[in-house]
């Protein structure tokens, strides 16, 4: 009501002010579980396409460098992964490190390629909350087929992009001194597919990410 002679309006009374609580109280409600699985969802979602550009850029590498051995996408640790090109990339070097001037992955060191700034890409972390898992325990891709267990700790990409897994006799073999932690990656022959699957604990999420023998590398959408 308007006071006689004035120009403002009257304010709001107690219990409007406690229904507009209310119904902001009851809408928090519904949106927050909301919103925290939509922030739980995008923490693995990027974590899977941060992995996917990690194995995309090792396959660029290997093209772009035209390597005769290959490009590593290494998996060295439940939450790191290192991108490592095996070709010398500086043969005329007058004391090299062990072994002098390789030409063959069977001359390779593959803890002397970690250590060679020429060779090896930084150690890259997983975001905070997610790690590697066992591919058998992600959910199927496209092709409808789950990974099996882990059969590899490195997938490596060839002068046209081609990936293959370590294990796989015609991958080209092992580096000397290999990793020898857990092993994250499975590669399977029977569907073409190297599998790496990420697991946030707290949630139980899981995504994976995919990589055929052609060198195609997809994030679970």
């Amino acid at each position: 009501m308007r006071a006689s002679g004035g120009t403002g309006s009257r304010g709001f009374t107690l219990i409007e002010l406690l229904v507009v609580v209310g119904v902001i109280a009851v809408l928090a409600a519904t949106a927050l579980p909301a919103i925290g699985r939509y922030v739980r969802n995008y923490q693995i979602r990027g974590a899977s396409h941060q992995v996917a550009g990690a194995l995309q850029q090792a396959r660029l590498r290997a093209i772009s460098k035209n390597v005769n051995l290959g490009v590593i996408f290494a998996v060295v640790s439940a939450s790191q992964y290192q991108v490592v090109v095996e070709d010398d990339q500086n043969p005329t070097a007058a004391s090299p490190p062990y072994p002098a001037h390789w030409r063959t992955v069977a001359a390779e060191s593959w803890t002397s390629l970690q250590s060679l700034p020429g060779q090896a890409g930084p150690l890259q972390a997983l975001p905070t909350g997610i790690e590697f898992a066992s591919p058998a325990t992600c959910p199927a891709p496209p092709s409808g087929a789950v990974a099996g267990a882990a059969t590899d700790w490195a997938v490596r990409f060839g002068r046209l992009g081609t990936a293959c897994g370590l294990s796989t006799a015609s991958c080209g073999g092992v580096p000397l001194n290999p990793y020898t932690g857990t092993s994250y990656i499975n590669f399977n022959p029977a569907t073409s597919l190297a599998t790496v699957c990420l697991f946030q604990p707290t949630t139980g999420l899981r995504r994976w990410v995919n990589v055929t023998t052609g060198g195609r590398v997809q994030a679970m959408p």
